[in-house]
C-alpha cells in the first residue's frame, strides 16, 4: 500500500527517506505529469508519497558576498517577484503560467532533469552547483555533474536536494530567447542563453540534446578569435539531438543556430 508523509522539519524527512524509498513531492507540476499513465488517466504512484513544500528549512532565498542560496521548494513565483539579477528572473518569467510558477519549484525543476527544463541551462552557464542531504551527511555538487542524462541524476534514495548555490558573478550584458509552440504554458522546443562577464562568455542550450549544451573551450575560442562562423560551426557539431512529437531534430538545431548566430554577432 502506498503511503504519505508530511513531515515538518528537514531532520524528520531524512528520517523517512533513510528508512523507505519514496516519491518526494514539492509542487508537483513536473511530478504530476511523470507519473501519468495516459493523457486524462489517474496519475500512478508505486512508492510512498513524502509532502516537503511544508518544511520551511527548505524554502527561501538567502544573499552572502559570493553567492546565492536559493531553497530546493522556493517557487518560481518567488523568484520572479524576489530581488535577485534580471538574468536569473527572467529564465523563471517565461517557465510556465501564473498558477504553475505559483507551485513549481526551483529543486523540482532540477531533480526531474527533464530535456526541456528551462532552468538548467541558466544553472549551467552561472555554474551552480546542488547540496544534497541525507542521515549520513551532505555532499555538494556541481550541476554539470549532477544531471547525467535526461531524466537521470546523480541523487541517491535517501538524499533530497535542500538548495542551490549559484556564485556570484560580474554580469556585464547577457541574452536569453525561448521557443515554444504557444505563447501560454509554454513548454521549450529551444532555449538559449548567452551571459557576457567582464572577463569570459557563457553560452548554453536547452532542449537540444538530452541535456544542456555548453562548451567551455569553444567559448574560450570565440573570446579569443571573436570568429562568429567558426564558433557556429563548432556548436552545430555537437548538436546530437533526437526527433520526437514535439519537433524534429532539424527543427531544432535550425532555430538554435539561428538564435545563436544572432547573440555572437551582438543582434
Amino acid at each position: 500500500m502506498v503511503k504519505s508523509y508530511r513531515p515538518e522539519t528537514l531532520d524528520e524527512l531524512l528520517e523517512i527517506i533513510n528508512m523507505e524509498d519514496t516519491n518526494i513531492f514539492a509542487g508537483g507540476t513536473d511530478l504530476m505529469i511523470r507519473k501519468r499513465q495516459w493523457q486524462g488517466a489517474e496519475r500512478r504512484f508505486d512508492k510512498s508519497v513524502v509532502f516537503i513544500n511544508q518544511i520551511s528549512e527548505l524554502r527561501g532565498i538567502k544573499e552572502f558576498e559570493d553567492r546565492i542560496e536559493i531553497g530546493t521548494t522556493t517557487s518560481h513565483r518567488e523568484i520572479c517577484d524576489s530581488n535577485l539579477p534580471e538574468y536569473i528572473k527572467c529564465v523563471y518569467r517565461k517557465m510556465g503560467n501564473p498558477p504553475i510558477r505559483n507551485m513549481a519549484t526551483v529543486g523540482g525543476n532540477i531533480v526531474n532533469s527533464a530535456k526541456v527544463a528551462d532552468s538548467l541551462p541558466l544553472l549551467y552557464c552561472l555554474e551552480a552547483k546542488v547540496k544534497l542531504e541525507s542521515k549520513g551527511g551532505e555532499r555538494t555538487i556541481a550541476i554539470e555533474k549532477f544531471i547525467l542524462d535526461k531524466y537521470k541524476t546523480d541523487i541517491k534514495k535517501n538524499e533530497v536536494l535542500t538548495k542551490i548555490i549559484i556564485p556570484k558573478i560580474n554580469v556585464i550584458d547577457y541574452s536569453y530567447r525561448k521557443v515554444g509552440q504557444r505563447k501560454a504554458s509554454i513548454l521549450s522546443k529551444v532555449s538559449v542563453l548567452l551571459i557576457r562577464t567582464d572577463n569570459d562568455i557563457r553560452i548554453s542550450i536547452g532542449a537540444v540534446n538530452p541535456i544542456v549544451i555548453r562548451d567551455k573551450e569553444i567559448e574560450i575560442f570565440f573570446v579569443e578569435t571573436s570568429d562568429v562562423e567558426g564558433t557556429l560551426i563548432k556548436y552545430k557539431n555537437i548538436m546530437k539531438g533526437e526527433d520526437d512529437n514535439r519537433s524534429s531534430r532539424r527543427y531544432r538545431e535550425k532555430i538554435a543556430s539561428n538564435i545563436l548566430l544572432d547573440f555572437l554577432r551582438g543582434e
